[in-house]
């Protein structure tokens, strides 16, 4: 009795070897096929930033969704989380750019290793930071520092206050998004041992409220801007994007 219950014992044990030596060998086969797909996504999308002059410095790409081997197959994937660093656009630098592509459709012939063409997805949803640095480069104020404040900005700048001189001014400017462009709401001016002049609030009102204009890569529609841990960051989204055509 002990010998039969050791000999089932046994066999429980082996099909559970071959189930697990068959599904890692299942998963390493469906890993290999998604890596095979992410290198054509990823020239696709290498492809397309240098077609609309926004080339990035790094593009890192990961599909998503299992089985991947059916998806292959269809050619039609659940989608891929694509990372972006050092993006350059017309407006200047994007420090990095988060991508959820959706629903993405690849040629069976573009997954063979041919010419890119016809690649698309339904959806894309992405988020960008920018320093305050480049902020501050883009909104062209001489002098001007910009510093996290909470979900503000600190600005400091020389200002030229009548009788007084050149002092430094600090504002509180919080983010808002029109569009695709962004300008600042300015809180409380202050300088210190004097009284800011309201002429020379307006000023500084004025200054911030020029428009910057603000790109992601897919033709995002920028929806949301949040200042945070030295860094401005920006979401948006996008339906109906061809990668490449």
């Amino acid at each position: 009795m002990a010998a039969g219950k050791r000999r089932g014992t046994g066999c429980l044990v082996l099909i559970v070897v071959l189930l697990v030596v068959v599904c890692g060998g299942a998963v390493a086969v469906d890993r290999a096929v998604a890596a095979a797909a992410e290198n054509r996504l990823t020239d696709a999308v290498a492809q397309n930033l240098r077609d609309n002059g926004t080339p990035a410095a790094s593009t890192d790409v990961e599909t998503v969704g299992f089985p991947f081997i059916t998806q292959l197959i269809s050619g039609n994937f659940d989608g891929a989380d694509v990372r972006l660093t050092n993006v350059t656009t017309p407006d200047g630098k994007v420090d990095r750019v988060d991508l959820k592509l959706r629903d993405v459709s690849i040629p069976q012939d573009v997954l063979r290793g041919g010419a890119l063409h016809d690649v698309t997805a339904d959806s894309i949803t992405g988020t960008g930071r920018l320093s305050v640095a480049e902020v501050s480069r883009r909104l062209g104020l001489e002098g001007l520092k910009l510093e996290s404040a909470g979900s503000a900005l600190r600005a400091t700048l020389p200002v030229e206050v009548p009788v007084v001189g050149v002092v430094d001014v600090r504002a509180d400017v919080t983010p808002r998004l029109e569009g695709d462009t962004l300008t600042f709401d300015v809180g409380s001016v202050t300088a210190e041992g004097i009284e800011v002049p309201p002429v020379i609030v307006d000023q500084v009102t004025d200054q911030f409220a020029q428009p910057v204009t603000l790109a992601l890569p897919f033709e995002v529609k920028l929806d949301k801007v949040t200042a945070s841990n030295g860094s401005l960051t920006v979401t948006g989204s996008a339906t109906n994007v061809p990668l490449v055509q």
